[in-house]
């Protein structure tokens, strides 16, 4: 696997454990972990990589998916990921309301301006 790609998904990685700090303020950490199981079984159905993502209290790693890239080297990994912040954010949204998940894209956008996010689509 070349530095790019494990660069990307480190990136990755460091955004889902932001995602999941900002969001445990409002729902609490049981509540963001099964918002991710939830994302994860969802997101399963089209990448079955995704289930190798591990998370728990608060720690997140991307470390197996970017080994299956060894095996996979073809893996659309900024659909997927972009899948799962899309989806995260939508049932955020409606757990907190649109104007709580502004605050956190508005946040997490200038953290990471690469990647947009936007808690309305």
């Amino acid at each position: 696997m070349n530095d790019f790609i494990y660069k990307k998904i480190e990136r990755y990685e460091n955004l889902l454990r932001e995602m999941w700090t900002a969001s445990e303020k409002y729902i609490g950490t049981f509540s963001v972990k099964l918002l991710v199981e939830r994302v994860v079984w969802d997101l399963s159905k089209e990448y079955r990589e995704i289930e190798l993502l591990h998370y728990n209290e608060g720690m997140i790693s991307c470390a197996e998916i970017a080994a299956s890239m060894k095996k996979n080297p073809n893996l659309p990994i900024d659909d997927m990921f972009m899948k799962f912040i899309t989806r995260y954010v939508e049932i955020l949204s409606r757990l907190i309301g649109y104007e709580n998940t502004d605050k956190i894209a508005n946040w997490l956008n200038e953290e990471f301006r690469d990647i947009p996010f936007d808690s309305k689509d």
